[in-house]
């Protein structure tokens, strides 16, 4: 399988450390009090369940081989608990599969004791390949992710009941549907949940009315970290933890209690200190988190759409405008497998579908989709592994493409200059997911002339002006968050042909163009950075009054508000991550991927990029405390030359913001006709009419389509000769009847 090929790309078999492993992060605050009242209960009356596991980070402050070093005497000490001491009763592996493959690509020889731990309950495991980052990857990633996760685990003896979610920097609002979709109708959070959660449990709906019952992780995933240096005071320990629950915990509700933290390994003696506090009167046993959720009331909390809330744990929001070209090029590869790949593979008469090398790809990108490292808030060493990662991934979505595509080629009657639409629509003349033959294809770009306006160039549009200017800003924070220093600087804007900015620290150099038939400006800014620790952004001039945004998320156009909710280690932040495209106050940008935006009061800025050396720093005014080692990442600084495309719009909502997008980041491709076989010169691959396409694939042999509607009301839909309307917000799968050709 394809961790198999991976390790062995990697680093031979590793030797097991004899000493435990113990995270320099052990000791970082993580549960921030909400309730000044003292516990109301008297010791030991409430219930407890704890949940022993580990968080495993694959990479983040080292690189994945040093910690699957640690990993593997962890899961070996892990098996040995469960096997041979009385009261282990069950283990939680972090609901991912991924660590237990690494695992297995070092010790074989024990998938046989994993199968059976996980069939009874003694270990529990998946939905997930990898705890991603849900803003930074494609709604189809987080499909696809739950899908692999969820179909591994089955392979290795298990049936996910629950989506465990414990470190996202945040959620997005279609979770709920992504989850019921897939058969899930519980979660667990911790991150983002807003200040109107004052409850253990809630309700978490989706734009479409999707709703999962969701356990809220109070004081993180990490509250019974370190439990072993208790030693005589565990039941003592226990009691003090139950107090920082109770203000969220129904009278008769157990307070349940997750003992491990990042990396650490489980505590041998746990179900002999839990057996001392029973004997003293303690109502406490082992349980996992499926069983411990079964067993709680219905939520009567409601809470909607996307969670992004620091109200009391740190959203850490700035990571989206860091290592900004890993994300551009992450996205890039999400489209080239989605769009193209599969597309073509599953429709192009004669293609034997690709099932390993589309398993491979997937399975990279889950990799890379892993929140520390999609995040970019990890070692230099780490973002090279990744850039490798994408570059395997966009390989092997090439490799497909050049078959497929050069096989249309040949089926066509008629010889010149092929062009492949991947869109759901018309474009070029081009139908949609269909193909043309032409004499030629030229999209003739009309370079564009600015007009200097005083700090400022103005493209024309129709019948108005998009209106730039560019801001640096010096930055003492880290890969984490942004912290400013010192006064912004409007970068001076000096006539000629070309428009360039300069400030202190970089030039940043402007060109756009129209291309016919294109709704929006094509801009590209050229940026020569020689220093470090600052904030380079791209103002947009609003020409009206912007009391929100609407921004591109998985399968949402979110409607957000200037800022975020703060709590008492992070301020409120009006910086907020834009999936493809943002609009506001009359304005829009599109973009190939996840980019950072913020609405001030007269400009839509998009943070071209933001350097700094270390992935945490200390406590700082825009986060009071830690949020990892202090490692130094020279490469993050960004120093030399980078390029960034943006298109530029007026406004637009729902179906048309997202083709306003697919016109800008999904080119058609182009090849030679070969004119040898029997189609048309003009005809569809599959015959659809669909407010927006996430994937078309083949599933057991059959073309299997993923739609959604963005638009707030109902939208009618076709694939081949079925009719439908979608309701608002919904997501939606089918094997279509019939096809172009």
């Amino acid at each position: 399988m394809a961790t198999a090929a991976i390790a062995t790309a990697t680093t031979n078999a590793p030797a097991a450390r004899t000493r435990p492993f113990r995270d320099p992060l052990r000791g970082i605050a993580r549960c921030y009090e909400t309730r000044a009242e003292p516990w109301l209960h008297t010791s030991w009356m409430r219930s407890v369940r704890l949940v022993a596991h580990t968080h495993w980070d694959r990479e983040w402050y080292l690189p994945f081989e040093e910690f699957r070093d640690k990993l593997v005497p962890t899961l070996d000490l892990v098996l040995e608990l469960v096997e041979e001491v009385e009261g282990w009763t069950h283990f939680h592996l972090d609901g991912q599969t991924a660590m237990v493959d690494d695992y297995l690509d070092v010790r074989p020889e024990r998938e046989a004791d994993i199968r059976r731990h996980i069939t009874s309950g003694a270990l529990s495991i998946g939905p997930w390949v990898t705890l991603a980052d849900e803003f930074l990857v494609s709604g189809e990633s987080i499909v696809r992710n739950l899908e692999d996760g969820i179909a591994r685990s089955r392979e290795l003896g298990g049936d996910p009941a629950v989506a465990y979610l414990p470190d996202q920097f945040g959620h997005i609002g279609q979770m709920p549907q992504i989850l019921a979709l897939s058969g899930l109708a519980d979660a667990i959070v911790w991150r983002g949940a807003p200040s109107q959660v004052t409850a253990s449990r809630f309700a978490w709906t989706s734009p479409d009315g999707s709703s999962a019952k969701t356990f809220y992780l109070a004081c993180s995933y990490g509250q019974g970290r370190n439990i072993e240096s208790s030693g005589a005071g565990f039941a003592e320990r226990i009691e003090s933890e139950v107090a920082r629950l109770d203000g969220f915990l129904m009278p008769e509700e157990s307070a349940l209690i997750p003992i491990g933290d990042d990396h650490e390994p489980p505590w041998r003696d746990l179900p002999r200190a839990i057996a001392r506090a029973v004997s003293a009167g303690m109502d406490i046993e082992l349980t996992s988190y499926a069983e411990h959720i079964r067993a709680l009331e219905p939520p009567s909390l409601t809470v909607h759409g996307e969670l992004r809330s620091a109200a009391r744990a740190n959203l850490l929001p700035n990571t989206y405008s860091v290592r900004p070209r890993q994300k551009i090029e992450r996205a890039q590869a999400e489209h080239f497998l989605e769009r193209y790949a599969e597309p073509l593979a599953a429709l192009v008469p004669g293609v034997e579908w690709p099932a390993e090398d589309l398993a491979e790809a997937w399975y990279l990108l889950h990799l890379n989709g892993a929140h520390d490292s999609v995040c970019g808030c990890s070692t230099d060493e780490v973002a090279a592994a990744v850039d490798r990662r994408t570059t395997e991934v966009t390989d092997l979505a090439s490799q497909i493409v050049s078959l497929a595509l050069g096989h249309l080629a040949v089926l066509v009657e008629q010889t010149g200059v092929l062009v492949f639409n991947p869109s759901p629509f018309e474009r070029y003349g081009v139908p949609s997911l269909g193909w043309r033959v032409m004499e030629e294809f030229e999209p003739n770009p009309e370079q564009l002339t600015p007009e200097f306006r005083d700090g400022a160039v103005a493209f024309a549009l129709d019948d108005s002006s998009i209106e730039l200017s560019v801001e640096d800003l010096g930055d003492v924070g880290d890969l984490y968050t942004f912290c400013p220093e010192g006064d912004a600087e409007i970068a001076a804007v000096a006539p000629g042909d070309a428009a360039r900015f300069s400030t202190a620290r970089s030039e940043v150099t402007l060109s756009a163009w129209r291309v016919e038939g294109e709704d929006f400006i094509r801009l590209r800014a050229d940026v020569d950075n020689h220093a470090p620790d600052h904030r380079l952004r791209l103002l947009v001039a609003l020409p009206e009054a912007a009391s929100g945004s609407l921004a591109g998320a998985p399968f949402e156009i979110v409607e957000r508000p200037l800022t975020s909710e703060g709590g008492p280690t992070e301020p409120p932040s009006p910086c907020w991550p834009a999936r493809g495209f943002v609009f506001a106050g009359g304005r829009g940008v599109l973009a190939e991927g996840v980019f950072e935006y913020e609405v001030t009061g007269a400009h839509l800025a998009i943070t071209l990029m933001r350097c700094t050396g270390n992935i945490s720093r200390g406590p700082m005014p825009t986060r009071s405390d830690a949020a990892g080692p202090d490692v130094e990442t020279p490469g993050a600084q960004l120093l030399g030359s980078h390029s960034f495309d943006f298109g530029l719009s007026l406004a637009a909502t729902g179906v048309e913001a997202v083709q306003l997008w697919e016109c800008f980041a999904l080119e058609p491709l182009v090849t030679a006709a070969l004119g040898e076989g029997h189609l048309e010169a003009t005809g569809t691959l599959l015959d659809l009419e669909v407010p927006a396409l996430s994937s078309i694939r083949r599933i057991d042999g059959a073309v299997v389509t993923t739609i959604w509607n963005p638009a707030p009301e109902p939208r009618p839909a076709r694939i081949g000769e079925q009719h439908t309307t979608i309701a608002p917000h919904r997501i939606e799968r089918s094997r279509p009847s019939g096809s172009g050709v």
